[in-house]
């Protein structure tokens, strides 16, 4: 009896678990990804950026690890600023510059990234801060298993 218990106990905290937050989609990633050399191509934006916003670190692994979590306009704001940082941004029509972005993927990830790139082109939201943030959703939604955020 005290086994079935148990049992239920254990389904009941993992299903208070998953009713709180998605699939952690570190689950899905290599150990070793992303490599530090991809890492290091946003060090001095992410570094700008959160000065510039302030939005928080716990936010920043929430949206990337978190399959449900959407993120706040902080975030938004945070992630136009590496666009920008980048001059991956088109200020004209409110959009990033998916080829300039693509110049810097390394070549072993070129594929993936493109296919990444190619689902998200009909971007939304009212300003630069929630249509950088709709780019991201779209890309962890595309491929969970290749998306990261710095």
């Amino acid at each position: 009896m005290s086994y079935k218990l148990l049992v239920l106990a254990i389904g009941l905290v993992q299903l208070i678990r998953s009713a709180e937050c998605g699939r952690n989609l570190t689950e899905l990633r290599a150990a070793n990804y992303p490599p530090d050399f991809l890492m290091d191509l946003f060090k001095n934006e992410s570094a700008v950026c959160h000065n510039e916003t302030y939005v928080s670190e716990e936010t920043i692994v929430r949206f990337r690890d978190d399959e449900d979590f959407e993120g706040t306009q902080e975030l938004g704001c945070y992630l136009f600023c590496i666009f920008r940082e980048k001059n991956f941004w088109i200020n004209s029509r409110n959009e990033l510059h998916l080829t300039k972005a693509l110049e810097i993927v390394p070549v072993d990830f070129e594929q993936q990234a493109l296919k990444m790139g190619l689902k998200c082109l009909k971007v939304k939201g009212d300003d630069n801060c929630a249509r950088a943030l709709w780019y991201h959703n779209c890309w962890k939604k595309s491929s969970p298993a290749h998306y990261f955020l710095i």
